[in-house]
């Protein structure tokens, strides 16, 4: 894969968590409109803890993702360890969706998550032999 697609393939990496938290971080009760059945208890403090810290960790992949888009040299480890992250992320919602509580919504997020991983995981495979490891 060339070095042009990576990078384009991260920035829209990047694009997706950094947009994907922080409207979930902006605007809890739309996020889980759209996507859940059912609702955090935000008044929690311990719910609203860990549902900041969730949200605030996939940002944070974003800034990552941006990063190796700028940095050709970090990209494999980046892109192996955002892609098993996808993956599980995938498999989260594809749990909660069959269960019920996930809506289609939350599905979709899903396999876009799939397809980024397959796609981190091709970048990789594809990796061309003069490109630093």
């Amino acid at each position: 894969m060339s070095e042009v697609l990576q990078k384009r393939l991260l920035l829209v990496a990047a694009a997706w968590n950094m947009l994907g938290g922080a409207s979930a971080l902006f605007d809890p009760t739309q996020h889980f409109a759209q996507l859940y059945a059912g609702s955090l208890m935000l008044s929690d403090p311990l719910q609203l803890f860990f549902y900041r810290c969730t949200w605030i960790n996939v940002v944070a992949w974003g800034v990552a993702y941006f990063l190796a888009a700028m940095q050709p040299a970090s990209r494999t480890v980046v892109f192996v360890a955002g892609g098993a992250g996808k993956v599980v992320y995938f498999a989260a919602c594809l749990a909660l969706f069959l269960s019920g509580i996930g809506k289609n919504a939350l599905l979709a997020t899903g396999v876009m998550d799939l397809l980024l991983a397959a796609s981190f995981f091709l970048a990789v495979l594809l990796r061309r032999p003069a490109e630093p490891a």
